[in-house]
């Protein structure tokens, strides 16, 4: 990242959008006519639409503030949300091409909230609605603490509510937000200058919206649909789209079909085990709907395998993905496309700093002979929604429930009130994995907040959100075992229970990966190994010692090793279980043991690589 931060990234690469004052439309791009005004929308600007039963959800937040009185804004039939960021879940409401305000999830209260913006702070002080203070003052800074004597007009939040207070001064120039503090006085959190403002008149539907957008929409689609071609005739390579279920790959596959014909594309999903039900069974039925060959990368149970070695995967202990998609992937497309192929994928450069400094067209890390591309990188999530519905393709039922993106419903990078949305739609499926934390906390004596706050979600959580969760413990994840030097010979303990029978052939079989490594005499005893080398071992020989034990008696079976072989020495070990080399093939280039995720991310969580 060169040194800049995610945000500044993402600043570079921020969205515009435009919205008409007579039409009161949100408008992809500049307008040649009329009056119009440009939305600030802070960074990346990936607005959406409030579709479905998450419209009344967010409705309901926002009456939730204002209660008992009605909002004293309009209830459009256009409404957008943009993501922004906060330690948590967080979005801006912008209605009548204004940001209004920001719902959020609140980690200390555990419940959804609003924050009053703006014109709409503006027009509450003015009316009088919801918790106001007019305040006998020439100016608002933020960080100032207003007196309870300089308070002229109000009505704030009881003591023991903690609420937003919208914040104005008798001379109508300046308004804020604030918080209630010791006793009535108020601290100013934000303050601006009043500006000239309104509501609109007229009230679009959706479909209005991609009415006066559908221009613009045909020439982000005649791009796509040029790049998509040029692909084909630049690498003459067959074609793929990755199907992921959710509302960019369907987009995606929609224009390789209209660029390609039906014939020549071929839908691949890598079901992980872990998608929603709903996202297995709407994969498969775009693919039919569309007529296209069907690839299924399946994961089976993988990642329940790889759990009981692991522990809860992190952000930064991402060890499920190798588990579960890439060595999968990787097997079913070199058994698909031995020659490679062209991999057609919905990454939107809008969707996080890495993806906004990522090319449109790349080689796979995993498998050189796919190239990656991607015909939607510069689309944002409003031009994709505006697309689906001028199009009217299918769409996965679950956005309109308030999912934004789809993909393994236990993802760690999901925020704590994206999982309590997702609870209202899968009660039982989050309450087995609410479970399964607090088991996994009490074993290893981690406290409340690890599972409550959401802290599993990292080995080392973020200063922000131990702020606003403060916690102290030690999380060590990873295959259990401990490793120690008795004179000229090593002993394992196992910690846990290997996956694979404890048998010293087990170590002894997989050792021949290394060139370095050469072991004299394996023995076991009861839940321990004590090795003795031929000769002295390097603190990088032990390393890779200790990735070939956990390869021998922690293998969740993810064939990753095997994936990566370059002479096909690794198969499965029906005798003992987990994996075996053909020491007659093997080149002893210890690649296996590089990509095994369970040694890379145990030893990575104990901070030895």
């Amino acid at each position: 990242m060169t040194g800049r931060s995610k945000f500044e990234v993402l600043k570079t690469h921020s969205a515009r959008l435009w919205w008409s004052l007579e039409n009161n439309s949100p408008f992809i791009s500049k307008p040649s006519s009329g009056m119009f005004t440009e939305v600030r929308l802070t960074p990346p600007g990936d607005a959406r639409p409030l579709v479905g039963y998450y419209y009344k959800f967010v409705w309901e937040i926002i009456e939730g503030y204002f209660y008992p009185s009605k909002p004293p804004l309009p209830k459009r039939k256009t409404i957008l949300l943009n993501k922004v960021p906060y330690p948590d879940y967080a979005e801006e409401v912008i209605l009548d091409g204004q940001v209004v305000g920001h719902i959020f999830y609140d980690l200390k209260q555990r419940r959804f909230r609003f924050k009053p913006l703006y014109f709409l702070v503006e027009e509450s002080v003015k009316n009088r609605h919801g918790y106001y203070a007019v305040v006998d003052l020439p100016r608002l800074s933020r960080g100032f603490t207003i007196k309870e004597d300089s308070i002229l007009s109000s009505n704030l939040p009881a003591s023991d509510r903690d609420e937003y207070i919208m914040l104005g001064t008798a001379n109508g120039r300046y308004y804020g937000i604030g918080v209630r503090v010791r006793s009535n006085r108020i601290y100013t959190l934000k303050s601006w200058l009043a500006k000239p403002s309104s509501w609109l008149d007229k009230d679009p539907s959706m479909l209005e919206v991609v009415k006066f957008n559908e221009a613009a929409l045909r020439e982000k689609e005649e791009e796509a649909i040029r790049f998509i071609r040029s692909l084909k005739e630049k690498y003459n390579l067959p074609v793929f789209v990755s199907l992921s279920g959710g509302k960019d790959s369907l987009v995606t596959l929609h224009l390789a079909i209209k660029a390609l014909g039906q014939e020549n594309v071929t839908a691949i999903f890598n079901n992980t085990g872990l998608e929603f039900e709903e996202t297995v069974a709407f994969a498969r039925k775009v693919a039919e709907h569309y007529g296209v060959d069907f690839i299924e990368a399946d994961a089976g149970d993988n990642f329940w395998r790889g759990l009981e070695i692991m522990g809860p995967p992190a952000r930064d202990y991402r060890w499920c993905c190798k588990v579960t998609k890439f060595s999968v992937l990787a097997r079913t497309l070199k058994s698909a496309f031995p020659g490679g192929a062209i991999s057609l994928v919905g990454q939107r450069k809008y969707e996080s700093s890495a993806r906004a400094m990522s090319p449109r067209i790349w080689r796979n890390e995993w498998l050189p002979s796919i190239i990656a591309a991607s015909p939607i990188m510069d689309w944002t999530a409003l031009e994709i929604w505006l697309y689906i519905f001028l199009e009217k393709l299918p769409v996965n039922k679950l956005y309109y429930v308030g999912f934004d993106r789809l993909g393994c419903w236990l993802c760690p990078a999901t925020e704590l009130g994206e999982i309590e949305i997702a609870k209202k739609a899968k009660p039982e499926l989050y309450r087995k994995w609410e479970n399964y934390l607090k088991f996994y906390a009490e074993k290893h004596g981690l406290p409340s907040e690890w599972v409550d706050c959401g802290l599993w979600r990292w080995i080392q959580p973020p200063k922000d959100i131990l702020k606003e969760c403060p916690a102290s413990y030690k999380d060590q994840r990873g295959a259990q075992y401990q490793v120690s030097k008795k004179e000229d010979k090593l002993e394992f303990i196992l910690l846990a229970r290997p996956t694979t029978k404890l048998v010293p052939e087990k170590l002894l079989n997989l050792s021949i990966s290394s060139p370095t490594i050469k072991l004299k005499k394996v023995q076991v005893e009861d839940n321990k190994l004590v090795i003795e080398p031929e000769h002295v071992l390097t603190p990088r020989d032990v390393e890779t010692l200790e990735r070939v034990f956990m390869r021998a008696y922690y293998c969740a079976g993810c064939l990753e090793c095997a994936s990566n072989c370059p002479v096909g020495a690794i198969s499965i070990d029906e005798k003992n279980g987990g994996v075996k080399i053909n020491s007659d093939a093997c080149k002893q280039c210890s690649l296996c043991n590089l990509k095994c995720p369970i040694a890379e991310y145990t030893l990575k969580a104990r901070g030895q690589s």
